[in-house]
């Protein structure tokens, strides 16, 4: 006999009466359960679904128009919502995995896979986003052509993480698997999420989203009598999968030393962006782009000359420094991509020989015209900039290089000549075991 499959829908277990969420009404969790069961449940079919709406008033009953410029990242559309991901052990309470900035790591994880096609064409019905600022903000904040007369964007959008990502089904069986699993996700506060396209906020005091009619919807797997027979004598059972974990930090000097203990065995890549941290949370600023490095005060280019990736302060993998082409240009406003930048820190996202389509390019991977109001990081083609760094270490054998007991590191030599701290977001990919037995769980990291 084979395995068959079965469909599952479910409604958080913390819904409201009124089957309304949002961070704005002091509801800011969402928590799904998948209880224990001797299933398998398909990673790649995991997906959130709802309806989006924003309203402008306390009391949501007021829909935007155009005139009160409300906007929001139009890379990320609902992606921008997620400002935390974790899931855990149904039965035990374990953490299997926690992403903290979820949105910022899918701006750059979506702009390193996913096309510009994709960007507007099936994307734009699931996801909500779209390459031109503007259509976006038409189409999803004022929704000028909804047939729903409250607004209603309807979604469906796969919950991108390391352990979601992986081929492998996920045992969720109480004796050989992980017990069941438990996802909550955090909203992020409808001002990093929302922004004012001319800098005036007025419109925005009350503005928020709301999310309506959510659920979670899987696939699960029964496998066959005799392989269900098996797992059922094992005594432990073992899961390897892939994992994200994300680390903070600020920097406010030209020339900055990044440092972080990881605490992981096995690191397959890391990779970072950034925003001026006097962004976040900012109704006048775009709190979720991914800009290069920035003079806060006049907003000019604050150009990356040299990089250097360090592993226990010693230069790895790369045994040189990393000197891009503004080093060296008598051209103070050379603002062009630089390839080996661009390269690994695409590399970092996804193995480089493996990204089918991208919509990295020359025109959204550079250092964008200088202007103290920031506009520019409000108005750029392709769906805003896409600007990052990072740096792969294993591509081949899957199997990482430690940073257990030694630190990552990155040295930058830039040209930042002001007091402007920028807000810098690592996101780390990993590979992580799951040892399970009838008494519960261990995650080795």
């Amino acid at each position: 006999m084979t395995s068959y499959s079965t469909h599952q829908e479910i409604v958080p277990s913390n819904i409201t009466s009124d089957g309304k969420l949002s961070y704005f009404s002091g509801q800011p969790t969402i928590q799904f359960l998948i209880g224990e069961q001797d299933r398998f449940i398909k990673p790649g079919s995991i997906r959130l679904i709802g309806e989006f709406t924003v309203w402008t008033d306390a009391n949501s009953e007021t829909l935007p128009v155009e005139a009160d410029n409300i906007r929001m990242n139009e890379r990320l559309g609902v992606n921008a919502i997620i400002d935390q991901l974790t899931i855990f052990s149904q039965k035990s309470g374990q953490v299997m995995e926690t992403i903290n900035h979820h949105n910022r790591m899918m701006s750059s994880y979506l702009s390193v896979t996913q096309s510009l096609d994709d960007f507007a064409g099936h994307t734009y019905e699931t996801s909500l986003r779209f390459p031109n600022y503007k259509a976006q903000q038409l189409g999803v904040i004022e929704n000028t052509q909804a047939d729903d007369p409250q607004g209603k964007n309807e979604f469906c959008i796969p919950l991108v993480c390391g352990l979601f990502l992986g081929k492998e089904p996920i045992p969720l069986s109480g004796q050989w698997g992980v017990g069941g699993l438990r996802i909550e996700i955090q909203l992020a506060p409808d001002s990093n999420v929302l922004f004012s396209a001319n800098d005036t906020i007025t419109a925005l005091a009350n503005a928020h989203y709301q999310l309506s009619n959510v659920r979670l919807v899987c696939e699960t797997m029964v496998p066959p009598p005799d392989q269900l027979s098996q797992l059922m004598s094992q005594t432990t059972n073992t899961f390897v999968y892939n994992s994200i974990t994300s680390f903070y930090q600020t920097i406010n000097s030209a020339n900055a030393n990044i440092n972080f203990n990881l605490a992981l065995s096995k690191v397959l890549g890391a990779y970072m962006n950034v925003v001026p941290a006097s962004h976040i949370n900012n109704l006048a600023r775009d709190g979720l782009a991914t800009v290069p490095f920035t003079n806060v005060a006049d907003g000019t280019r604050a150009v990356v000359e040299q990089c250097v990736f360090t592993r226990g302060g010693e230069r790895y993998p790369l045994q040189y420094n990393l000197d891009t082409s503004q080093k060296e240009s008598a051209f103070v406003g050379n603002d062009t991509m630089d390839t080996q930048l661009a390269r690994n820190y695409m590399n970092a996202v996804m193995g480089f020989a493996k990204i089918g389509r991208t919509s990295v390019n020359t025109d959204n991977y550079k250092y964008f015209d200088a202007g103290a109001t920031f506009q520019h990081a409000k108005v750029i083609k392709d769906g805003g900039s896409a600007w990052g760094l990072g740096i792969a270490y294993d591509t081949i054998s899957d199997q990482g290089i430690s940073f257990e007991n030694v630190p990552f590191g990155v040295q930058l030599q830039l040209r930042l000549t002001s007091d402007s701290p920028q807000a810098i977001f690592l996101f780390v990919h990993s590979k992580q075991t799951v040892v399970s037995t009838p008494q519960g769980i261990q995650v080795m990291k």
